[in-house]
């Protein structure tokens, strides 16, 4: 039994070399794993067991990418420079205090529906501050910063993160909850219920 579910562990790293189309030693640095070992590994002269598996997954699941696009610049007169990728943002007031942050499928359409959308909060206008109104996110928002981010699990919970980062400044309707992995902190699976 033992040798058959190493063959599967086996088959499943040539499944995800397949599927990912990098080199050997590229998807030996993505699983944190030496060159040599995933040589021996996807070659048979090694067998790999599940903690092997498991801590490449990790690996591969916390070595996503993500790219600046910008940080507390100024928002850019002509959103089509942003990028249609997924991603984080922030919204900060002319003072940098944070308005809003959010998390997007596409960065270019949600910060344009963003900035289009009216504020959560009261802005008291006029000469003698008397009347109230709730202004749009463009009208307040000065400098922005945005991130691409593939994974949205990673989107997810760096939003999560964010919110509760800036709990008293922000505008946001939600305080975001974290997408729980479904690994344990000992690195073996949680139990399924």
């Amino acid at each position: 039994m033992p040798s058959r579910r190493m063959a599967k562990y086996q088959e499943f790293l040539h499944t995800l070399q397949e599927a990912t189309g990098l080199s050997t030693p590229d998807l030996a640095r993505a699983c944190g794993k030496q060159p040599t070992n995933m040589s021996q590994y996807l070659s048979g002269t090694k067998r790999p067991g599940l903690d092997t598996i498991r801590s490449a997954i990790r690996s591969l699941r916390d070595s996503w990418p993500v790219f600046t696009v910008m940080e507390v610049q100024p928002i850019p007169p002509k959103l089509a420079t942003l990028p249609r990728r997924p991603g984080i943002y922030a919204l900060y007031g002319s003072s940098g205090d944070v308005l809003y942050v959010g998390q997007a499928t596409n960065l270019r359409a949600e910060v344009t529906q963003t900035l289009n959308r009216k504020a959560n909060l009261v802005v008291r206008r006029g000469p003698d501050i008397t009347s109230k109104a709730h202004s749009k996110y463009k009208s307040m928002a000065k400098l922005m910063t945005a991130y691409v981010v593939p994974p949205q699990r990673l989107r997810h919970n760096l939003e999560a993160l964010l919110l509760r980062m800036f709990p008293n400044e922000l505008h946001n309707n939600k305080m975001g909850n974290f997408k729980r992995t479904p690994w344990s902190r000992s690195g073996k699976p949680r139990p399924r219920r």
